[in-house]
């Protein structure tokens, strides 16, 4: 059984301060330790802003020891940025961002499942808020069918060739999206963390969304004590399913009670290496996967 090496690893999904929630460290530190750490890049993400201002001055700190290192940014559709917020999706995109995340932790469905938007159920990761917007829930159906401003943001996703995340929306939600986005074709399509509590989607879904196309971006947070929504065997159960073409690894850290997100990454990886995983199929999920979709070369 080999020792895995990160070299080369991509990670889609890392948060960082300044934030409401604690955080282990800023876009420059985060950046910092990656590249010092072998990866080839990393996607900063945040559930309050896009992170284009974040990315520009990691971006100009880290490139002056590391210059082959990417860092990109993203832009999660919450209170933070209006919602469905086409035209907050417009800007991002035109200033480089390169995911677009549908509703996260102000999601209806987030809500339903932790009872609140803005909060994962425990201190550290709640919003507090002194306004009357604590609770507001953002959906992209609306009478069972795609909203305007939701067909708005993937024309937008499919203009930019950028990669359409589904965030914590449900599974409903999620086909919607994807049936109108395929229609548009947008061919960077992500489900994100699928065995976590939100969207928490079942291995028949996973298949045929696998089948569409899509690809399942697989969390190292979710099998951690803080967040612990699946286990290795299951996440290795559900990569199977779909295989490793059809799926990639991300650490979905920067909390305080997270690794850093190299080592995160790195156990997740080795882990699922000592259930079965090869290599290969590691560097499927976590090089070439990642990279084809944001379009850099391995």
């Amino acid at each position: 059984m080999a020792i895995i090496n990160i070299d080369g690893f991509y990670d889609l999904h890392v948060h960082s301060s300044p934030a409401p929630f604690v955080r282990i460290g800023d876009s420059v530190d985060i950046a910092e330790w990656c590249a010092k750490a072998g990866m080839a890049g990393i996607v900063i993400k945040s559930h309050f802003e896009s992170t284009v201002s974040k990315v520009h001055h990691a971006r100009r700190e880290v490139m002056k020891a590391f210059p082959d290192f990417k860092v990109f940014a993203g832009i999660a559709l919450n209170r933070g940025v209006g919602g469905v917020n086409p035209g907050a999706v417009e800007i991002a995109l035109n200033l480089g961002a390169k995911i677009v995340w549908l509703p996260t932790f102000d999601a209806q469905n987030h809500a339903r499942v932790f009872g609140a938007t803005g909060t994962y159920g425990f201190k550290s990761m709640t919003l507090e808020s002194k306004g009357s917007v604590l609770h507001e829930e953002f959906t992209v159906l609306e009478n069972g069918r795609l909203t305007g401003k939701a067909e708005e943001v993937i024309d937008l996703v499919a203009a930019y060739d950028a990669i359409l995340a589904t965030g914590h929306v449900s599974k409903e939600e999620i086909f919607a999206a994807f049936d109108y986005a395929l229609g548009k074709n947008v061919r960077k399509l992500l489900i994100t963390h699928p065995e976590y509590y939100v969207p928490n989607l079942a291995i028949h879904d996973l298949v045929e969304f696998s089948k569409l196309g899509a690809f399942m971006e697989f969390c190292a947070v979710s099998c951690g004590p803080m967040t612990p929504a699946s286990s290795i065997e299951q996440v290795k159960e559900m990569i199977d399913a779909v295989g490793p073409e059809r799926a990639i690894i991300s650490s979905d850290t920067g909390q305080p009670f997270s690794p850093r997100p190299p080592e995160a990454l790195r156990v997740f990886a080795q882990c699922l290496h000592e259930r079965g995983i090869d290599e290969d199929s590691i560097a499927q999920m976590a090089i070439r996967n990642p990279a084809g979709l944001l379009g850099v070369g391995t």
